[in-house]
């Protein structure tokens, strides 16, 4: 009798996901309720903001999806371009989360500062309940602390980017190697290698995300995980190098049409399919206005 009543209880409350490190420190995250309440809450939140890219599903087939260049995620596939877990693994739902909150630069996915932190929870948990039920979440990679800069680990960088990444980003780190014309998606879309020399990039933005995305690679795409194959201090040699070539910003026309006083207000240039973006989902690109109007 006791069994059934403890069953009948879980099954009322749903699952429970146990929290893992953040991406950038130590400090251990709550575990995470994920019941159907919160699923069903979330749902409702993804279909007033995410369906016209992703689609009611969540297959990344909304109405919008035709006209991007970067296509819109696939969430019943399982495969989540940006999280912290290793490749083959689903992502925890706070890789969702910090999607959520800093959006995909140079794409339409904006940053959703129109919602709060318990929304953005339960938008995570609704998309993670779409994906695939055999496949496991993994747990998030560690980020070691990075070495002190010096000339021996930049050449290091070099001759391991050299080894391994010219392929595809090319000699000049400009995206432009003898593969990258040919490069597909699993759903066979062409994609494009970084341009590493010009910021913004989608996600890499920061050392410590660099650093993981080279770890764990960018699931369905070529982009392979080195977290095997190079060592921590390997790794982080490669993100000197490449932040060492920072030379410039990705280039649009789309600042032009913010006017001379809006533009100069505005922390971050708009690039990319970045305005595609703020046309589709106007909450959001209000949102994120002001929160670069006033520093955020």
């Amino acid at each position: 009798m006791i069994v059934l009543i403890i069953a009948s209880w879980l099954l009322i409350l749903g699952n429970v996901r146990i929290g893992y490190r953040t991406e950038n420190s130590n400090k251990y995250v709550e575990k995470i309720k994920t019941t159907d309440l919160k699923i069903r809450q979330g749902e409702k939140i993804y279909e007033r903001y995410c369906i016209a890219c992703h689609g009611t599903g969540g297959k990344g087939d909304g109405p919008e999806a035709y006209q991007l260049e970067t296509k819109p995620t696939d969430f019943t596939s399982g495969n989540i371009k940006f999280k912290s877990t290793p490749y083959g693994t689903l992502p925890v739902e706070n890789d969702i989360v910090s999607i959520l909150k800093s959006g995909v630069r140079t794409t339409a996915m904006l940053p959703q500062l129109q919602l709060n932190d318990e929304q953005m929870h339960d938008i995570a948990a609704y998309i993670m309940s779409l994906m695939p039920k055999d496949q496991k979440t993994g747990k998030p990679i560690d980020i070691s602390k990075a070495p002190s800069l010096n000339t021996r680990l930049l050449e290091k960088g070099k001759k391991l980017f050299q080894t391994n990444c010219i392929s595809c980003h090319g000699t000049d780190a400009k995206g432009n190697g003898p593969l990258s014309k040919t490069l597909m998606d699993y759903k066979q879309h062409p994609v494009h290698p970084a341009d590493l020399t010009l910021r913004p990039l989608k996600r890499a933005n920061t050392p410590e995300r660099m650093y993981r995305i080279i770890s764990t690679g960018i699931e369905g795409t070529p982009m392979p995980p080195f977290l095997q194959v190079l060592k921590s201090k390997e790794r982080w040699a490669v993100v000197d190098y490449v932040e060492s070539l920072k030379s410039g910003y990705v280039s649009s026309n789309n600042n032009e049409m913010m006017g001379g006083m809006m533009k100069g207000m505005m922390k971050h240039r708009f690039v990319g399919e970045e305005f595609k973006g703020m046309r589709i989902d106007m909450a959001a690109a209000r949102a994120w206005m002001m929160g670069n109007m006033m520093g955020r």
